[in-house]
């Protein structure tokens, strides 16, 4: 009979290590401040364009740095909801109070910078519209359609005690942006990028 109760102890939902979207959200929305190191692919049509992704966010405001194959091209891109400056690859200065308008006026790139700032850690954008979204067996997004964008999350890992993605992909009309997460840090940003 002890067997049985230990058993049943083990295997009840208090003893389950899933945790329900509502609190995995909520704890990944408390992260206001983290780092990510990866790759980034944008196709649009026939033309595509691979880069190194580093992005850091502390609090609102956030610092992006895209670099072409060996350094070359790229921009980058600091601000906050209050306005942004993009500096492209020959180090010319762009201001605006938008940051995926500038973006899309300097560099052609259509990325959504002020929504992939919560959807890259797996939450849909609270100041946007309404989201559309479908859970995996561990209650965490699997996709998410919102702001004309479509998210698909492909696979998530463990950074302390957050699971947050590693690999997924946006799709809009004929772009598609598919991003791999090599490395997450988590807590305040000491240092800029290199």
């Amino acid at each position: 009979m002890k067997i049985l109760a230990g058993l049943l102890a083990v295997l009840s939902p208090a003893g389950c290590a899933t945790t329900p979207l509502l609190e995995r959200g909520q704890s990944a929305a408390a992260l206001d401040a983290w780092q990510l190191m990866g790759r980034v692919s944008l196709t649009r049509g026939e033309q595509g364009w691979h880069a190194s992704l580093n992005w850091q966010q502390q609090g609102e405001h956030f610092y992006l740095k895209i670099s072409g194959p060996l350094g070359q091209g790229g921009f980058q891109l600091n601000g906050d909801d209050r306005g942004v400056v993009l500096v492209d690859a020959d180090g010319k200065t762009f201001a605006a109070g938008d940051a995926d308008v500038l973006l899309a006026q300097v560099t052609g790139w259509q990325l959504p910078v002020l929504g992939l700032r919560y959807w890259i850690r797996g939450l849909p954008a609270p100041a946007a519209d309404e989201a559309q979204a479908s859970e995996d067996d561990s209650g965490r997004l699997s996709h998410l359609v919102q702001s004309g964008w479509t998210i698909n999350y492909n696979r998530y890992q463990m950074v302390g005690d957050f699971s947050l993605p590693d690999k997924l992909q946006l799709l809009r009309d004929d772009i598609a942006v598919r991003i791999v997460v090599d490395k997450w840090e988590l807590g305040a940003v000491t240092a800029r990028l290199p």
